[in-house]
């Protein structure tokens, strides 16, 4: 029995509107991880200026820089299952919470000459990362 009147055209799974939002929660997480990370520097800053406050800030929003940045390993899981996206953003999110996780712990154990360059190079690769995911997609 055929039904007329009706046509079916199918959508690709990528362009799908259902399937665009796991590439939405990748740029939000990774967005956020990144402006934490500027964070970091401006709080940083702040100490080494004598505002000793900004210590606590410093060590407080470290831990929201390791949270926003294990979200997005999460969102890029998404990402790539659910919305058949690159593959490159999970290894990337993976690299950068195994590099926030000893930046955390060099700046815990005081080692300053390798916890400031470490944080630098952090939110520089933060930045290539936010900023590849937010190039237009396929």
């Amino acid at each position: 029995m055929t039904i007329t009147g009706t046509t079916s055209t199918p959508q690709h799974p990528a362009t799908s509107s259902g399937r665009r939002w796991p590439i939405w929660l990748f740029r939000l997480t990774i967005t956020t991880a990144a402006v934490l990370a500027f964070d970091q520097a401006v709080f940083a800053g702040q100490f080494l200026s004598g505002s000793y406050g900004a210590l606590h800030l410093h060590r407080d929003t470290a831990t929201a820089t390791v949270a926003a940045i294990a979200a997005s390993i999460v969102t890029a899981i998404l990402w790539r299952r659910a919305g058949a996206g690159p593959l490159w953003p999970l290894p990337a999110a993976i690299a950068l919470f195994v590099l926030t996780a000893l930046q955390t712990w060099l700046g815990y154990q005081l080692i300053l000459a390798a916890h400031i360059p470490l944080g630098v190079t952090i939110i520089v690769l933060l930045i290539a990362l936010t900023a590849a995911a937010w190039r237009k997609t396929r």
